[in-house]
């Protein structure tokens, strides 16, 4: 339950072995390459002969390749029939081993494939712009329908000319006002489409300068066709034609929906390639001469026989390879998590926030069953938890989910199961209790005492996070740093609260009394550790010393937010409680406030579900990313970079996710 152990690999083989070997290593799947220039010195006069292998042209081929199998994809996806989303959880993405994937890529003619469906996707595009341009002149022609003159008729006037054209009603009225005042003109207003009027114009060669002045007054919108039909006409060939095309391209649809299996050969092809064109990117990091080539990365410690293993198995025995430790305060090395079954379901929880560093621990075995216990406590009822624990374990059971999904599914199981015990802690049965069953809180009731409850926890999980800050420094053997950065603060914050319980009451005042001279110490301590840490003089030693002192303020703080394990617990409890009241008012009186009350209990029910899980998830990062982790935990650590490419379609060796 840790972060898992690196080693760093060189490794000097026959370049002539070189794309065998990056087939075998990325079946093994577990390495990260690093740039080996910058491990050699290749300036150096014995290594001159080493270049960067050029592989520019070859990772634009496969990315080429791959947007053709995306443009099959999407265009037999769009004409397929949909799977329902039960269904599709079911069944999930298909799995495969690499050497499967390979094996059946090279079952499969895609060049064929690809050419048939290309001729069909083009075909099909034609369609649909020339239905869509068909589409547009009528909407041209819609409004001047009842013109009964053809467009080739107008255009062969000798001694006059005419056309047709639309003016929008901003300027209509100066348009016709001043159309009015040609002699040798004839305009007649025959259509109207939403704010635009159509007008058939007709006049005297002798007015065309005039006339066409008025057109630029009027901005006419001249539409222009050689047709030897009028437009009544011509909007029925149209139609007509539209109907022969959509009949195509039903065909065509249907033809495309039908390639099922074409669609799920061209996805496995797309991730073949990506892993290919991973393949290709990788030597980007390696040095090559005529001979030989080289290469450095990171493995994990575990897994480094393995990798000999795989290396041996290509290139026999013309290789050399080297391991050394790796620098473990270094930014550079990759981060794997390893955890058992129960902390592996919240590694999202620490990733979304940032993975540790190398030299850090990795938390999320130390808080996995706190932000469990937080959220069960703030969403806390049987029947929720109960529905939670069913939903995830039948999907678990039933449902081909991709290893990422099947960690959160997992890590809502568990959370079901608090859910559950502090739901039945607090005899909340979806927002009802039942009468003589036991509970140990009440909701309604003993709210002070959950209150004081959850600032205890919340103390309990302070100390607990600057327990931990405490370990790292005595293993980094820091102890001055722990002297102040932890005990100090112990002492302090010891101090303070025996000494307000003393106050209240809860302890006697003589305790109050050295407690108040704990605290004392206590706050010298935290004076001389935020001066002993400042550089400068002594001034700034002071004030440094003094704002280390002012940190108190922010316990405080996180002493108070520990409160809302109370206020969402009892917030998702009156909601419940309200929904039964709401619904028992119905139950009764009709067949109809029978069937509403069924409803209400359902429907609100499952939202004050959604809304319970949903607070509950969120305030319990913000106490553990704010309150737990700023005691101890930095981050910044980089993910470790598989061999693969990230699949989309398939499942690839899910047995290494699993």
């Amino acid at each position: 339950m840790a972060i898992v152990k690196m080693k760093k690999f060189h490794l000097l083989a026959l370049d002539s072995h070189r794309e065998k070997l990056l087939r075998e290593l990325q079946i093994f799947r577990n390495i990260q390459f690093e740039d080996v220039s910058n491990v050699e010195d290749f300036e150096d006069e014995g290594l001159l002969s080493f270049q960067k292998p050029i592989v520019d042209s070859q990772v634009s081929e496969f990315e080429d390749r791959m947007n053709q199998c995306l443009y099959i994809i999407d265009l037999i996806s769009k004409y397929t029939p949909p799977i329902s989303g039960l269904k599709s959880l079911i069944d999930g993405l298909p799995n495969y081993t690499f050497e499967e994937m390979e094996n059946r890529v090279k079952d499969v003619n895609f060049e064929v494939e690809y050419g048939q469906v290309k001729i069909l996707g083009d075909e099909l595009a034609k369609i649909e712009s020339s239905i869509s341009k068909r589409k547009e002149l009528i909407k041209e022609l819609e409004p001047i329908s009842n013109m009964d003159v053809s467009f080739e008729s107008i255009n062969n006037l000798k001694s006059f000319k005419a056309v047709v054209g639309g003016v929008s009603g901003k300027l209509l009225e100066i348009f016709k006002e001043e159309m009015d005042n040609l002699e040798y003109t004839y305009c007649e207003e025959i259509g109207v489409y939403k704010e635009e009027h159509f007008f058939f114009i007709i006049y005297d060669r002798r007015e065309e300068d005039q006339v066409l002045e008025m057109f630029r007054i009027g901005n006419l919108n001249i539409i222009k066709s050689d047709s030897n039909k009028i437009p009544k006409d011509k909007i029925n060939d149209l139609e007509k034609e539209i109907e022969s095309l959509t009949f195509r391209e039903k065909e065509i649809t249907s033809e495309l929906g039908s390639k099922l299996g074409i669609l799920a050969d061209f996805k496995l092809y797309y991730e073949y390639l990506g892993n290919l064109k991973v393949r290709s990117q990788a030597q980007r990091d390696f040095m090559a001469s005529r001979s030989v080539c080289m290469l450095s990365g990171y493995c994990p410690d575990f897994d480094i026989k393995r990798l000999e293993n795989a290396i041996k198995s290509i290139c026999n025995e013309d290789y050399t390879f080297e391991i050394e430790e790796v620098d473990k305060n270094s930014e550079e090395v990759p981060i794997i998590l390893k955890n058992n079954r129960f902390a592996k379901a919240f590694e999202n929880v620490t990733s979304t926030y940032a993975l540790p560093k190398y030299n850090e621990v990795d938390p999320t075995p130390l808080y996995a069953p706190i932000y469990a216990l937080f959220f069960g406590m703030m969403s806390a009822d049987v029947g929720y938890g109960v529905i939670l624990l069913l939903l995830t374990t039948i999907g678990l059971k039933v449902c081909n989910f991709t290893p990422n999904m099947r960690k959160n599914v997992r890590f809502f199981q568990l959370i079901g199961v608090s859910s559950t015990i502090w739901g039945f802690l607090y005899g909340s049965y979806f927002g009802a209790s039942i009468p003589g069953m036991w509970k140990l809180l009440d909701l309604s009731t003993q709210f002070m005492e959950i209150l004081v409850l959850s600032i205890i926890m919340g103390g309990i999980h302070l100390f607990y996070g600057l327990l931990i800050k405490a370990y790292m420094q005595i293993r980094d053997k820091q102890y001055m740093d722990m002297f102040f950065d932890v005990i100090a603060w112990y002492v302090t914050l010891g101090g303070i609260i025996c000494l307000l319980l003393s106050a209240a009451g809860v302890l006697s005042s003589k305790v109050g009394d050295i407690s108040l001279y704990v605290m004392i110490v206590g706050l010298v301590l935290l004076l001389i550790g935020g001066a002993r840490a400042a550089e400068g003089n002594i001034g700034k030693k002071i004030a440094a010393g003094l704002y280390n002192v002012y940190g108190l303020s922010s316990y405080i703080g996180d002493f108070v937010s520990y409160s809302r394990l109370m206020a969402l617990g009892m917030s998702g409890g009156y909601i419940a409680f309200s929904v039964n009241m709401i619904a028992g008012m119905m139950w009764g009186k009709t067949i109809i406030g029978y069937l509403g009350a069924i409803l209400i209990l359902v429907l609100f029910h499952a939202f004050n579900l959604f809304l319970s899980c949903l607070g509950a998830y969120v305030h319990s990062l913000r106490l553990i990313y704010v309150e737990f982790f700023g005691k101890f935990y930095e981050g910044g650590g980089k993910a470790f970079k598989f061999f693969r490419n990230k699949t989309k379609y398939i499942n690839l060796d899910r047995q290494y996710e699993d």
